[in-house]
């Protein structure tokens, strides 16, 4: 496969750099090298905007590097000087010439482009727009999600055209705006840019497109004015954070409630809460979380938090009272429990110090071998499925890091319980903040397979999403949503699973209090 990389001067961003590393069967690539791009600069309009550009836009992923510097071969390098339309820049014949030997053409360099015709060029280039352009096209990336509240900041690969960021998309992923700041916004977009690369490219080899609107308002630079406002109001957010963290913190329960059939839960009829019957957390615990139904021990698993050791353990609550069930020389939460080949195991999440671990559902949770993960990769709320004679394995790779990997949902599948688990060729299955990390067991609701996504576009543990598995085979993997699973008068749930006319879940309430913050940095300590 050709693959053709327009720049300036020799140079790309670095997201961009990590973004052609991360192309699969590629070794080298053809360069086309701009040199006389222009980006003329309005300081007594703009002026504010770029001092908050050299505060907060500029870091490790926004910086230039040579392109050279990659893993990828340069196979070729051709300099080249733009023709100029107004603003808009054209390619000269003689590179359009050179260009059509590419299978795919990637633009990280140039400001507006005229496309040639495809009688010209064939080949459609593709380039990153770091906005959703539903609702946000042109400029700056991030600034006006976080001045309007949006929860979440798209970012699509997209066939450019004449018509500003309104291109067929190729691909497209969202990731989680932080209202507080700018900076840590951009980080995680362009922190996630490298994973849709190669959808991207089978996309376009494929002549595919996603059926997605492009119809958002042109934006631009905003006005001195407008950046001051918007400075302003991310300080207030940011000290409001602080005290947050420092005197708030999450009061943790598990209920659970009768319920006519799931699908009720998932159309958004929920129980009220005086109908909820909730378990008594045990003097030796702080909270109560992560609920799982165990049908070989005919209880009830939670993460419980131990007020001695700041650790999670795993507490099985029966009809008799609970008891200890899983204890490690590290934190545990999430005990995921699934049937597989007759028999009940627990896999619990100890992602901060192990790869996945798993138990049998008996009376002592017996140990079994730990299970083998590609790259020996520790998984995030790790959950099992045995469908068509495999196993998959849903969850979120430690190695993207606790809070982007949170983000990203991978599938893994095995043969076996004791065979490796080989990342599934359509991973990641989704990256959103909205609804990528586990929420609970897959439920089969008669033959339809249900998966629960946590949403963190908002609070920690404020919801889950619903999405309906279409397609599950060893080569392929889709999937839609459904349904929002939330309360009204508190937050939650977190997890949610189904029994015969049971549902089970967790929620909590915000309390002040003064040890909040030391708690909080006791409990990272201990992980």
């Amino acid at each position: 496969m050709n693959i053709a990389v327009i720049v300036d001067n020799g140079a790309v961003q670095r997201f961009a750099l990590d973004t052609l590393n991360a192309i699969d069967g590629v070794d080298e690539i053809a360069v086309f090298s701009c040199t006389n791009t222009r980006l003329p600069k309005r300081w007594l309009k703009h002026g504010a905007y770029y001092a908050l550009n050299l505060l907060s836009v500029r870091n490790r992923l926004t910086r230039f590097v040579p392109v050279a510097s990659g893993e990828k071969s340069i196979a070729s390098t051709t300099e080249f000087a733009s023709e100029y339309d107004g603003a808009w820049q054209r390619l000269p014949p003689d590179i359009v010439a050179r260009l059509r030997a590419a299978d795919v053409i990637l633009k990280f360099g140039m400001g507006l482009l005229r496309v040639p015709s495809t009688g010209e060029l064939p080949i459609p280039i593709l380039s990153y727009h770091h906005g959703d352009p539903d609702r946000y096209r042109g400029r700056p990336a991030g600034f006006w999600e976080i001045s309007e509240g949006a929860p979440v900041m798209g970012q699509v690969v997209q066939v450019i055209g004449d018509r500003l960021d309104a291109g067929e998309v190729v691909a497209t992923c969202e990731t989680k705006v932080f209202p507080w700041s700018y900076r840590a916004t951009l980080i995680e977009a362009y922190r996630h840019s490298p994973l849709i690369i190669n959808t991207a490219i089978r996309n376009a080899l494929a002549r595919r497109t996603l059926a997605k609107e492009r119809n958002g308002r042109n934006c631009r630079l905003p006005s001195n004015g407008r950046t001051m406002a918007f400075t302003l109001a991310m300080a207030g957010r940011f000290v409001r954070r602080l005290l947050y963290g420092g005197f708030v913190e999450k009061a943790w329960n598990v209920s659970t409630a009768s319920v006519r059939e799931p699908s009720q839960v998932i159309a958004g009829e929920i129980p009220p809460a005086s109908e909820w019957q909730t378990l008594p957390i045990a003097k030796d615990y702080r909270i109560y979380a992560d609920p799982f139904y165990s049908d070989a021990l005919g209880s009830i698993l939670v993460e419980a938090l131990n007020k001695r050791t700041r650790r999670g353990e795993i507490v099985s609550v029966e009809a008799t009272g609970e008891r200890p069930l899983i204890r490690e020389a590290g934190h545990l939460s999430y005990p995921a429990t699934t049937r597989i080949d007759g028999k009940e195991i627990i896999v619990p999440e100890c992602a901060s110090w192990s790869t996945p671990r798993a138990y049998l559902a008996d009376a002592d949770a017996q140990p079994l071998p730990t299970l083998r993960i590609e790259n020996d990769e520790r998984v995030t709320d790790p959950t099992l499925l045995q469908h068509g004679g495999r196993i998959y394995l849903f969850g979120n790779p430690r190695s993207a890091g606790a809070s982007a990997g949170a983000n990203v949902l991978h599938l893994w599948s095995a043969s076996a319980i004791d065979s490796e688990f080989k990342l599934h060729p359509a991973s990641p299955i989704r990256i959103s903040p909205e609804g990528s990390r586990m929420g609970g067991a897959i439920l089969n609701l008669d033959g339809r397979l249900i998966r629960f996504g946590q949403d963190f576009s908002g609070g920690y543990g404020d919801g889950l999403i619903a999405f309906e598995i279409d397609e599950l085979t060893p080569d392929s993997y889709t999937e839609r949503k459904i349904g929002t699973v939330r309360f009204g008068d508190r937050h939650g749930p977190h997890t949610l699973n189904f029994r015969e006319g049971e549902m089970l879940f967790d929620w909590y309430q915000e309390r002040v209090s003064l040890l909040a913050g030391v708690r909080r940095i006791a409990a990272r300590l201990k992980r």
